[in-house]
């Protein structure tokens, strides 16, 4: 007996020590090591849990995708990315089986099949002019008698049609949720007419169309929802004016703020009969000064104004009359109605504490009760809340739950169910705007690659799930635990540098602000952090990045310091805005220090020159074309003025089809006691006639590329030697009617250059005509 536990105790050791080998096939090596999918910053979402099976989420985002989520654990069923230039307006779920996108400001109406994700049917909406689009999918079926081939009726074994009503360009369209034709199109008389809802009741044919003339006209228009026709135009104009968001609080009631933002306009247009009520927000809101908002939300009998200081909720009564039914100090966020059953509707209302949310569940008409209240630990690396989504369902014993699907302000998605985070996403790593690579740290003498990677918690709970994986007692989640752990564990995934320098860490800054180090041999996240000084603030009210650069890389010291990174971006989008810095170190992922500069920045010149500590110098150009160097050290300042006469750089006009180059001269012109600071001159110019060519593309080389070999032997035998020189711009150039998009132009009209400029002396060293040929033109120099 003793043996034989003797014996399995040596074969438990044996297999906890074991790691997992993986392998490929020759034909694999080389092709992706891996690859990661992420959908941007949601802005729609709609919940489709109503049938058994699959429940899923279906989003849209700030960068142009739809996606269908699986709501259990938040992976993608299927994404589509649609063009740079095909914004999405609105999604919805029609038939149960569709979804369905309004894009391209209400011009592009698409159906998607659910299951997965093809493309039903495409229907193009024209209208008179630009407008604000909305898409709106009636609950209730309507018939409609229209022509439908025997095919589709046979498949699809329906007899009536979900109509689906569309505001985009000037026009509202009803258009078939079966087969994408449009029943009806309805245009408007007044082209400055600027819809605010379209209304329609599931017990009624009448669609009602309400929005604003100018600043101070309101008009209703009433249409019959089965033919189009136009029943009934009312308008009447309020001195005062409107600005801001409408909230529809009632079938026939609607507020919005008058042009000052510091009154509630109250408009009924019940019957036709327009009426308007005003009610001062300081009368509702001790306290009130400057100017209020209504945020957007639908809600019915009740909407919120936020103001400097609080959020106020405002119920509305029957009558017209206006009460505070509550206000929050705290930053909130606040879902949009969810019909729960019969005569209910609940929302979802998310306050921040100290490191947690509060997520408060409410009934419209019931205040003083909660149907959820929840509080979730969150990382304070995700920012605030930005957006909600709420969905319900049944529990066991009949009881109706809610989730929410939360946007962060790090562009992060997570679904919060029972008090916990059920799933999150990254993706805030689809909107990367600026990226470089970091050294791993070195691997010490008598240090293990574990205490490195992870703490001893970790190691234990690997070793446990291995054991358990020995036993074959590891559930699915385990096994893919395991999995992951062999990849870990594997030579191109350790957390320390290599012989040959592969292993490194990627650098990368979002669109959000948030920096992330991933890692090359996997793409897991080693750290990420939201940098506070891209973070909204009084003194920078707008904050964008612009790029990441390498600021100190210790080759002489790199067994005691770590290297960091530089971080540069605007208080504003415009290039003419103050410019901000911030330094991180890339194995910590900790801000060492942020700072706001005195001058704006147009560009930003990483010199091939490091001080004493191994820091790069840098030179910031200014809007003004003044040049400022960094770090402001004497030591960096002396290093420079060595290599003054040899600094160049170019600037590209593309509306005025000119390209620069500069050089510099002395110090900046009336600047006192700053030797930080260059003046520039213009040394060659390049002018292309607007008549016959508009600049397109222009790209440069990488100033840390290594070029291996001076030359190269092509297929038959002969040496083509390369031309070295890092000072070489690519431009390409088309003519003016073939700037638009593809076949826009006929191939007779259409041409493509290409030259090679450098763009030291402002020679051109290679001109191409490619007749017939028109852009967009990416290019990899």
């Amino acid at each position: 007996m003793a043996m034989a536990i003797r014996s399995l105790l040596i074969f438990l050791c044996i297999q906890s020590i074991a790691v997992p080998t993986f392998s490929l096939y020759e034909d694999q090596a080389g092709l992706m090591d891996w690859h990661q999918k992420y959908i941007g910053k949601v802005k729609h979402a709609v919940f489709q849990t109503q049938k058994t099976g699959r429940k899923r989420v279906l989003v849209s985002t700030e960068e142009n995708v739809i996606a269908s989520l699986d709501l259990r654990h938040g992976e993608i069923f299927w994404r589509h990315v649609l063009g740079t230039d095909d914004a999405i307006d609105g999604i919805d779920i029609a038939m149960g089986k569709y979804l369905i996108t309004l894009s391209s400001e209400g011009s592009i109406l698409r159906a998607w099949n659910l299951p997965d994700g093809q493309m039903w049917w495409e229907s193009f909406l024209q209208g008179p002019s630009y407008s604000k689009s909305f898409l709106f999918v009636p609950l209730q079926f309507i018939t409609q008698y229209l022509p439908k081939s025997p095919s589709i009726a046979t498949s699809s074994k329906v007899d009536k049609d979900n109509t689906i009503l569309v505001f985009g360009k000037g026009s509202l369209h009803a258009v078939s949720s079966i087969h994408g034709d449009i029943v009806w199109k309805v245009d408007f008389p007044d082209e400055s007419f600027e819809v605010q809802e379209v209304i329609q009741h599931h017990d009624s044919n009448i669609i009602y169309v309400v929005g604003f003339v100018g600043s101070s006209q309101f008009d209703v228009y009433q249409i019959n929802a089965k033919n189009g026709e136009l029943l009934k135009h009312d308008s009447a104009a309020f001195d005062g004016g409107f600005s801001g968001e409408v909230s529809l609080v009632s079938k026939a009631k609607l507020v919005v703020l008058d042009a000052a933002r510091s009154t509630l306009l109250t408009i009924s247009f019940q019957k036709g009969e327009i009426s308007f009520q005003k009610t001062y927000i300081s009368d509702l809101v001790k306290g009130f000064s400057g100017m209020a908002m209504i945020l957007p939300s639908k809600l019915t009998g009740l909407f919120a104004v936020k103001t400097i200081t609080a959020t106020t909720f405002i119920s509305m009564s029957s009558v017209g009359q206006l009460e505070v039914v509550d206000k929050i100090n705290h930053a909130t966020v606040i879902s949009d109605a969810l019909s729960f059953s019969e005569d209910r509707q609940a929302f979802a209302l998310v306050q921040h504490g100290d490191s947690d949310i509060h997520l408060n569940v409410k009934q419209n008409h019931d205040w003083s009760s909660d149907l959820l209240k929840e509080r979730i630990k969150l990382n304070q690396q995700r920012g605030f809340v930005h957006r909600v989504f709420m969905n319900n369902y049944v529990r066991t014993d009949k009881s109706h739950g809610f989730r929410a699907l939360i946007v962060m302000e790090d562009h992060s998605l997570l679904l919060l169910q029972q008090g916990e985070i059920v799933w999150s996403r990254e993706d805030g790593l689809a909107s990367i705007i600026g990226v470089t690579t970091s050294e791993l740290p070195v691997e010490k003498e008598g240090v293990s690659v574990a205490k490195v990677e992870q703490n001893l918690f970790e190691w234990l709970k690997e070793h446990m799930l291995k054991v358990k994986g020995a036993l074959m007692l590891a559930s699915a989640e385990d096994l893919a635990a395991i999995q992951g752990m062999g990849l870990r564990s594997s030579e191109k995934s350790k957390m320390t540098r290599d012989h040959n320098g592969f292993r490194k860490l990627l650098i990368v800054l979002t669109k959000s602000g948030k920096l992330f180090a991933l890692h090359t041999g996997d793409g897991r996240i080693v750290w990420s952090l939201l940098l506070n000084s891209l973070r909204q603030s009084e003194a920078c009210e707008n904050p964008t990045g612009i790029n990441v650069y390498q600021w100190q890389v210790p080759h002489h010291h790199a067994m005691d310091e770590n290297p960091s990174v530089l971080v540069v971006g605007r208080c504003k989008p415009s290039s003419d805005a103050l410019g901000i810095f911030s330094f991180v170190d890339t194995y910590t992922g900790k801000e060492l220090k942020s700072f706001g500069l005195d001058h704006s920045i147009a560009q930003v010149i990483q010199l091939p020159f490091t001080d004493s500590t191994e820091q790069h110098l840098h030179l910031l150009i200014d809007t003004s074309g003044q040049a400022h160097l960094y770090p402001r050290t004497p030591e960096a300042v002396a290093i420079f003025q060595l290599e003054f006469s040899n600094i160049y750089w170019y600037s590209v006009e593309a509306d005025n089809g000119v390209i620069k180059g500069h050089g510099l001269k002395s110090n900046c012109d009336g600047e006192v006691a700053n030797n930080y600071c260059f003046g520039a001159r213009e040394v060659w110019s390049i002018v292309f006639p607007l008549e016959t060519e508009k600049i397109i593309t222009t790209i440069t080389r990488k100033s840390n590329e290594v070029v291996h070999t001076q030359a190269k032997v092509v297929a038959d035998q002969d040496v083509m030697y390369k031309y070295i020189s890092k000072n070489l711009l690519f431009v390409a150039t088309v003519s003016p009617k073939a700037s638009g998009d593809i076949g826009s132009a006929t191939p007779e009209e259409s041409h493509l250059v290409v030259y090679v400029v450098d763009t030291v002396t402002g020679r051109i060293l290679h001109r191409m005509n490619h007749h017939g040929s028109q852009g967009p033109v990416h290019a990899v120099f």
